[in-house]
């Protein structure tokens, strides 16, 4: 065989090879910038990615808010029940407003007299219920159907 002729084999099989390494380092790099764009795309909005993370701290700043409200709370009832349990001025004023209890010495005045007093126009007078439950009848007085 001609010498010639064996470097153009040799020359063809070497551009054959250089197209070939070319052609796998554009498909390895496509196949990497996809894989980087899939991961990028988890990161920032995957389970845990990035729009989650910042939910879950909104989430947290709310809960953390409301956390030391009920704290707030809680500990002006404790200091309330405790209150109540040593200071009898505390307990007689519950029993008054809560409970309507009354010392012996003291009288209630109940007014029953209807409002004589003019209503200004954008105030509604509230009209009486006329209405009077049955005696004896089958149908109790709260409307529902009576149990056999």
């Amino acid at each position: 065989m001609p010498l010639h002729t064996q470097r153009g084999r040799l020359a063809r099989r070497f551009s054959v090879a250089t197209a070939a390494y070319a052609q796998r380092r554009r498909i390895a790099t496509v196949f990497a910038i996809a894989i980087a764009a899939l991961l990028g795309y988890h990161a920032f909005f995957g389970t845990n990615g990035v729009v989650a993370y910042s939910v879950k701290r909104s989430e947290d700043h709310a809960l953390t808010q409301q956390l030391e409200k009920i704290k707030s709370e809680n500990s002006r009832l404790k200091a309330h029940v405790e209150h109540l349990k040593t200071d009898p001025d505390a307990i007689e004023f519950e029993a008054h407003t809560r409970l309507r209890y009354t010392r012996p010495d003291q009288v209630i005045v109940l007014n029953n007299t209807p409002n004589t007093a003019t209503p200004t126009p954008n105030t509604a007078r509230p009209t009486p219920n006329t209405a009077t439950p049955a005696t004896n009848s089958a149908v109790p007085a709260d409307g529902t159907k009576p149990s056999h």
